[in-house]
Parts: structure tokens; sequence; C-alpha cells
């Protein structure tokens, strides 16, 4: 799985083996985006069943915080994380963790609310942070998380790794939150990224106008030379 983070999966492999994990990390960088949560899906799959790899099912120790339908991250869903972490985990040698998805959209309440849970974690804990740039969360919050970076991939390279996001247990909220964020990043650019914006609307198009399945126009838009594709 993700062959091009090899080096970085065998890095926290070894950090999980001699107990020396943070209890929080900002996983943050530039390319598609979802490789970052699909790397922390996967590193909270090896924490609670020794594979690194994507979870066939919804995990146990696992939380997944994703900013709500006008686009934020609230204090109430930090509240919610707070929760989850401080609660027994199945066993004594397991690791509860929590997944913020879209970090940057965080409101500054529930930033400083994040801050006393890094601050005084729970025992047996891990918070993965997810944004493109580290500076879009508070200084305060930044300074104390660890920082891995994820460099922008080639296109072959985003092809593959955007294909692991088709063996995720997503919901319908996620899928939508992929077309939303893809179609927010090419549009910085649209001259250089014409043809890709073209065809993440297209899709989108085909998704709002016909109700069509929204993970076959993922595969579509990902693979585009797959079966699923629609002229």
């Amino acid at each position: 799985m993700m062959s091009v983070y090899k080096d970085k999966i065998e890095h926290f492999k070894k950090l999980a083996a001699n107990n020396k994990l943070s209890h929080a990390y900002l996983f943050f960088g530039e390319g598609l985006g979802e490789e970052k949560f699909v790397f922390a899906r996967s590193l909270a799959n090896f924490l609670e069943n020794g594979k690194f790899g994507v979870p066939e099912r919804m995990l146990g120790e696992e939380l997944v915080v994703s900013p709500n339908e006008k686009g934020s991250i609230g204090i109430d869903d930090i509240r919610r994380l707070k929760q989850f972490l401080w609660q027994k985990t199945s066993s004594e040698k397991q690791t509860r963790t929590a997944i913020i998805k879209g970090a940057e959209n965080m409101t500054s309440e529930a930033q400083n609310s994040a801050l006393k849970i890094v601050e005084e974690p729970p025992v047996h804990s891990l918070i993965i942070f997810i944004a493109n740039n580290e500076s879009n969360l508070t200084p305060a919050l930044s300074s104390r998380l660890q920082k891995i970076y994820f460099p922008a991939l080639s296109n072959k390279e985003e092809t593959k790794t955007a294909g692991d996001i088709l063996d995720l247990d997503i919901s319908e909220e996620e899928i939508n939150l992929f077309f939303n964020d893809l179609i927010g990043r090419l549009a910085k650019n649209p001259v250089k990224n014409f043809q890709k914006l073209k065809a993440a609307l297209r899709r989108l198009a085909f998704i709002k106008q016909f109700n069509v399945n929204k993970r076959l126009q993922l595969k579509t838009l990902i693979c585009p030379d797959s079966e699923a594709a629609i002229n």
C-alpha cells in the first residue's frame, strides 16, 4: 500500500515498536490531499490490528472528524474527540487514534480546545491533524505538533495513491468533501489544471443532475481508463 511512502511507513512502524510515537502529529504538504488521510487511517489500522494498510471496516479505536456541510469544524466536534480519547481502550496496549481531516477548517474556538487536549493528552492516545499547510493552524497549536511533510507527487504517483481511497469505508459526505477539496485546489491554477478541473466538474455535474453512484464517479475521475468511464 502506497509504496511511494515506504520510508514513512517503516519510520512509523519503528516508532510504534519502540513506544516512541508522539501523541500528536500534523500531516501536511502539497499533492492530492487524500494521501495524507489514507496514510493516517493506515497507521490507525496498524496500531489496532498490526497491519499497515487501509482498514477493510471501521476500526474500534479510531475516530475521524471532518468539516461539516458548512465546511467548518467546531468546538462541539473537538469535545466529541476529547470524550472519545478519554474512553478506555479495549486493552492496555491499544492506542486510540483521532484523525482531524481538514484541520485548517477548525474554528478558533475549536483550535483552542484542541490545543488543551494536545497539552494534556490522555494516555494511549494519538491525534493526527491533516492540513495542506502548517501555517493554516494557529502558531500555538502548530508548535506543539510533530510535523510530517507529504511532498507533491507526480501524476502517476497521484493516480496510484488516490486509488487507495476507493478501498476506504468512506461515507457519502467523505466523497463530497473529496470532490470539493479537489476542485478547490485545481481552481487555484485553472489554466494549468484545465483538463483535470473540467473532468472533476463534469463528474460532479453527473452526481448532482442524475444522482448517479458517487463512488463510481470517483473511480472514473481517479482512473479514467477504467471500465467505469462514462462518455
